[in-house]
């Protein structure tokens, strides 16, 4: 387009950093950053208004030559009819559109906010004067030729002068960006401090609570070994192994017992389908054929007697069927007679254990098991919280590092931008 306006790569103005050093702290940095924006804002505002003085006087050179091309004919008569309709319809629209542009007034500026808006009033009023310019360009080119190199040489200092323009505004806007992000690193700075620190606190706090539980197990052994060394608590296993000792006897009347009710597991399991007990009873029945050692006692003798001799009686009926009537009413008869040996065996066997347990009292074992498992618990503790404080360790060690890393980098980034050195308080 003969008459846009290009964008203008910029460059902006670096300076050297100073060597001057300075020690500040998180809290100090919103402030810096303020003082160090400030003069690049001022600076933005004063070259926005030498632009625009700039940019106005662009503005009223190109509307004068405009008026000139208003009230200019062009020439027009000796040249085709429906070309001089296109030719005059084309500079109607430039004059139209130009006289319209630069005759407003831009943006009186004072603040910052309205440093953007008056490049972006240029930026448009370069636009649409180009866009026409462009449109129409031959028309301009060929019938108004001494208007088009003066046009585009003011044009072309407008551009220049809006260029410079947004290089003001780059730097500032680049700066804020930069301060921004230095702020937000702050933050990170202060939330890792914080957690650093909280979790230095919560690895003390464990020292203690270790340092508690150690005590404890110590306390909880040799109470433990107090216990288990006094003569009392000899006794007590010396009587706890003569209570197991006996579990063969109890194991061998067991065996006795089973042997006895196998032989009548037949009939007896054959019965329980078709009895009309109760339920107390049917239940008596059916632990009698799995576990008859669990029901015989002096309580169940007679329960046990009327459902042995209600089996015999219908075996002898032939309401259960076996192979030999007369061995299994022989086999039922004999279980019967000898339920009173099963209740002497198992009750001379109870009474044996019964007096060994009453000996138990000698010890209170209730209290050598509740230190055993304070004991235990202790020591799980003790792994547990030993293992959370090298966890909460290695987190500090790894928070220290990513810490250091924020505090390099923000020193960095508040060295160039406010070139001087930074040194971050501790």
């Amino acid at each position: 387009m003969v008459f846009g306006f290009g964008k203008k790569k910029t460059q902006e103005d670096t300076t050297t950093p100073t060597h001057k050093e300075r020690a500040i702290s998180i809290e100090e940095i919103p402030g810096i950053l303020e003082e160090t924006q400030s003069p690049h804002i001022t600076e933005s505002i004063n070259t926005a208004k030498s632009v625009r003085e700039q940019v106005e006087v662009n503005k009223k050179k190109i509307h004068e030559l405009i008026l000139h091309l208003e009230s200019d004919d062009l020439k027009l008569d000796d040249i085709d009819r429906n070309l001089m309709i296109i030719v005059k319809r084309g500079k109607d629209s430039i004059v139209s559109i130009i006289k319209k542009e630069t005759s407003s007034s831009l943006t009186n500026v004072t603040k910052y906010d309205q440093v953007i808006l008056l490049n972006t009033e240029i930026v448009q009023t370069l636009k649409r004067i180009g866009d026409v310019l462009g449109l129409n360009s031959r028309i301009i080119h060929i019938f108004a030729k001494k208007y088009a190199d003066s046009l585009k040489n003011e044009i072309a200092k407008m551009a220049a002068n809006r260029n410079q323009l947004q290089v003001a505004i780059n730097f500032v806007e680049n700066l804020k960006v930069n301060c921004e992000n230095i702020i937000d690193l702050g933050k990170k700075i202060t939330e890792e401090k914080i957690k650093i620190l909280q979790k230095t606190d919560r690895v003390s706090e464990i020292i203690s609570e270790l340092d508690v539980l150690r005590n404890s197990i110590t306390s909880l052994e040799k109470q433990i070994l107090d216990l288990k060394s006094i003569k009392e608590y000899e006794k007590y296993l010396e009587i706890k192994n003569n209570i197991y000792s006996l579990s063969s006897e109890k194991n061998e009347i067991k065996n006795i017992i089973d042997m006895q009710f196998s032989k009548i597991s037949r009939p007896l399991g054959k019965y329980s389908y078709i009895s009309s007990f109760e339920k107390p009873v049917k239940k008596m029945m059916d632990e009698l054929v799995s576990d008859p050692y669990q029901v015989i006692s002096s309580q169940n003798k007679a329960t046990i007697i009327q459902i042995l001799e209600a089996v015999a009686k219908s075996v002898s009926s032939g309401s259960i069927s076996v192979k030999d009537t007369d061995k299994s009413l022989e086999q039922i008869n004999e279980t019967v007679s000898r339920l009173d040996e099963f209740i002497t065996l198992k009750e001379s066997y109870s009474n044996k254990v019964s007096n060994l347990e009453k000996d138990l009292v000698i010890f209170d074992i209730k209290s050598l098991e509740s230190k055993e498992q304070g004991f235990q618990k202790a020591k799980i503790d003790f792994t547990n919280m030993e293992s959370t404080k090298k966890k909460l360790e290695d987190e500090i060690k790894d928070d220290n590092s990513l810490l250091a890393k924020h505090i390099s980098q923000i020193e960095s980034d508040l060295a160039r931008v406010t070139n001087s050195k930074i040194i971050l308080k501790k």
